[in-house]
C-alpha cells in the first residue's frame, strides 16, 4: 500500500500513456484538487457513449451491453473511507476499471462510424482543463438545495441553521454533506419545525442514524431557525438581461430545430446543443461564422457542424 499517492502524478500527466475513465469530470477534479495533479490525455467512455448515441451510457449498463456481465452494487454505497479494504471492495474497484480499455477500443470504432470522433476528441481535451469551481460553504446556500424556495420565511431560516449544522457535523466526520444527511429530509424537518425528541422522530418511522444519533444538534438547529430574525437573502441577478420577446420566439425555433437534429442524428438534444447555448444563440443572433467565438460554451466542433444551419435560422426566423 503506498504511504502517499504522489508517486502517481508523473504517471497521470504523461502524455504518452491515455488515461480511460468513466465520467471523469469529479475525478479529476478531485485529482487536481486534492493533489494537484495534471490529468491527460483522457479517453472518457460516458462521452463516447453518448457521442455513439448510446441513450443508457452508465457503466453497468455498458458492461451488460456490450460483456453481458452483471456488475453487483454490494458495495456501491460502503464506507470507502475505512481501512484496510476488504478483498470483496477490492475485487468490486477493480471490475469497476476491469472492462475499460475494452470498451475504449469499442466506443471508438462506434463514434467512428457516427463520423463524431471529432466532437470526443475536443470534449475529451475540455474534460482536461476542468477544475474545482467550488466556493467555501456559506450559510446561504442552503437556497441551491431543491424546492428550498418555495418554504415559507421561517422554514427558510430554519433550513439555513440546519445545513450549518450539517456541514459542522460533515467537517467533523470528513464526509461530503450528502453523506451525513439529505437535503431531502433537511427539507423535511424545516416544514415540520419538530419541537422535541418524539416530534422528531415521529418524522422518521425507519430507523435513520444521521437523525436519531444527532438529535441535540438538529433540534437546536430548529430553535435557531425559530428564533432567528435577519433577512433571508435576495435573488442573485443574472449578469444576461431577460431574452426580449423576440429573442424568445427565435429560441423557440432553435430548440424546434435542435430537437428535430437530435432524432436525425439519433442523439440527445443536449448533445447536439444545450439550453444554454440555444439561449445565447438567440441572445447574439449571428450573422458570420466568426461570431459564434464569443459564445465561451460552444464548441469548436459545434459551430463546424452547425454553425452555417444557425445563422440560416437567425437569419430567416424559422427552422430550415
Amino acid at each position: 500500500m503506498l504511504d502517499t499517492v504522489q508517486a502517481l502524478a508523473s504517471l497521470f500527466s504523461n502524455r504518452s500513456i491515455l488515461k480511460i475513465f468513466h465520467g471523469s469530470d469529479y475525478d479529476v477534479v478531485s485529482l487536481k484538487r486534492d493533489f494537484g495533479f495534471q490529468v491527460g490525455p483522457i479517453f472518457d467512455t460516458a462521452l463516447a457513449a453518448r457521442a455513439a448515441g448510446i441513450r443508457q451510457f452508465s457503466l453497468q449498463n455498458l458492461i451488460e451491453t456490450y460483456f453481458q456481465v452483471k456488475l453487483s452494487k454490494r458495495y456501491q454505497k460502503a464506507n470507502w473511507k475505512l481501512r484496510p479494504l476488504s478483498k470483496e471492495q477490492l475485487d468490486y474497484a477493480a471490475l469497476d476499471t476491469v472492462y475499460l480499455y475494452r470498451l475504449y477500443q469499442i466506443l471508438t470504432e462506434a463514434v467512428g462510424k457516427t463520423g463524431r470522433l471529432d466532437q470526443l476528441e475536443e470534449e475529451c481535451q475540455l474534460m482536461e482543463a476542468i477544475t474545482w469551481s467550488g466556493k467555501d460553504f456559506e450559510p446561504n446556500d442552503y437556497l441551491r438545495i431543491k424546492g428550498s424556495r418555495a418554504l415559507s420565511e421561517k422554514s427558510q431560516l430554519i433550513l439555513r441553521e440546519l445545513i450549518v449544522a450539517r456541514d459542522q457535523l460533515a467537517k467533523e466526520r470528513d464526509h461530503p454533506p450528502f453523506k451525513v444527511i439529505s437535503s431531502r429530509h433537511l427539507i423535511l424537518l424545516s416544514e415540520k419545525m419538530p419541537q422535541d425528541e418524539a416530534e422528531l422522530l415521529k418524522l422518521f418511522p425507519k430507523i435513520n442514524r444521521a437523525i436519531s444519533n444527532n438529535i441535540p444538534l438538529w433540534l437546536a438547529a430548529i430553535q435557531k431557525g425559530i428564533e432567528a430574525n435577519e433577512p433571508l437573502p435576495g435573488r442573485v441577478k443574472s449578469q444576461n438581461p431577460p431574452l426580449t420577446s423576440g429573442q424568445e420566439k427565435l429560441l423557440k425555433v432553435l430548440k424546434t430545430w435542435r430537437n428535430t437534429q437530435a432524432e436525425t442524428e439519433k442523439l440527445e438534444p443536449a448533445m447536439v446543443l444545450t439550453g444554454n447555448v440555444l439561449k445565447e444563440v438567440a441572445r447574439l443572433k449571428p450573422k458570420q461564422m466568426e461570431d459564434f467565438e464569443s459564445i465561451p460554451s460552444m464548441r469548436q466542433w459545434q459551430i463546424k457542424r452547425y454553425g452555417e444551419v444557425l445563422i440560416a435560422i437567425v437569419g430567416e426566423g424559422k427552422s430550415p
